[in-house]
């Protein structure tokens, strides 16, 4: 069934048929109601494609995240969708693996589906300047607003919503000084990309503050995205060269992953042995109630305030560009409180 087939059984030109089912003012109410009886009784549903070509685009969002099975990448999107929820938008989800490819693919059908806007944590900063170079061009080629999460893209005018990485990895590397612990650790991926670049940027700023000096063979940097396998494995090895700090500042929930499986395994009470603060909130750890400061980030209102950004864009239309900075809470577990365990 299409609309030729419609306007056949209706009695009517394909024209009117389309100008009904796109809502046009130039249709009388009789004929109109001889089409959407037509469509009722076929139920008719119009290719969303056909619709968007019509109208010079749909209703339809595109949001490219690398994936879904972090939980800060699934609380950004149930924010997106709670605003999405009250809007006449829906919602196209493209998970791209950090695959410069599967993100070019991805953007072309995006452009393929004429979608309103996009919403993007794009892999620009872990490709080679020839494939950054190819994703930003595919981005700005589909000519629609764009508003990036937790990772900038420089040299681009789009809009962003960010964490405050550099102040929130300062405070927890302070929190850990103040505890009494001067032999500091840290795990940070992400070098790459701003986000690893401020996270480290904070760590190495309070060890200055506070007048200590950083010691490389503690610090562990990464280029590539987190992987709580790498950072297992790493811990082990330091476990078993004795090489463990007295405290150490894990970068992101997946670092947190790998390491405290590690130190659990290997019989290492966290809280006693070892003092940790995490960049981000840990599930796991929560339920099982083993012992852990982090940075809560309020994800859900990322993912709903680069929703609101991008809707502004639709209805406001600017040359300026706005970034939204959103601040971590400091949550400190009982035990950090007490000190150093070590002599």
């Amino acid at each position: 069934m299409n609309i030729k087939d419609i306007a056949a059984l209706a009695g009517v030109s394909k024209s009117t048929v389309s100008r009904v089912i796109n809502h046009a003012d130039n249709v009388d109410e009789k004929t109109r109601q001889q089409v959407l009886k037509v469509v009722e009784e076929y139920d008719f549903l119009p290719s969303a494609m056909a619709r968007g070509l019509s109208s010079k685009g749909n209703n339809v969002i595109g949001l490219i995240l690398p994936d879904v099975d972090n939980a800060f990448f699934g609380q950004v999107t149930q924010g997106i969708n709670e605003v999405l929820l009250d809007s006449q938008y829906t919602m196209i989800l493209c998970c791209t693996g950090n695959n410069p490819d599967y993100e070019l693919r991805a953007l072309q059908t995006l452009r393929q589906q004429r979608v309103k806007g996009i919403l993007a944590t794009t892999s620009a900063g872990f490709c080679n300047v020839k494939e950054a170079a190819k994703i930003k061009q595919a981005i700005e080629n589909i000519s629609v607003p764009v508003v990036l999460i937790d990772r900038a893209v420089k040299g681009t005018t789009w809009n962003g919503v960010y964490s405050d990485n550099t102040n929130g990895a300062y405070a927890a590397t302070s929190a850990l000084i103040e505890a009494g612990f001067r032999e500091i650790g840290a795990f940070i991926s992400d070098m790459p990309l701003s986000l690893g670049q401020e996270r480290y940027s904070g760590f190495l700023q309070a060890i200055k503050d506070y007048r200590l000096e950083p010691k490389p063979e503690l610090i562990h940097l990464y280029d590539s995205p987190a992987s709580s396998q790498v950072i297992y494995k790493e811990t082990c090895r330091l476990i078993e060269a004795n090489s463990l700090p007295e405290a150490v500042f894990l970068g992101n929930n997946i670092i947190t992953n790998g390491f405290y499986k590690a130190i659990l395994e290997k019989g290492i009470a966290p809280g006693k042995d070892i003092h940790c603060i995490g960049f981000d909130y840990s599930e796991i750890l929560d339920i099982i109630h083993i012992p852990f400061s982090y940075l809560e980030r309020n994800c859900k209102l990322m993912g709903q305030t680069a929703m609101k950004l991008l809707l502004k864009s639709f209805e406001e239309p600017s040359a300026v560009r706005e970034e939204c900075i959103i601040p971590a809470a400091l949550r400190l577990d009982g035990s950090l409180t007490r000190g150093p365990a070590r002599s």
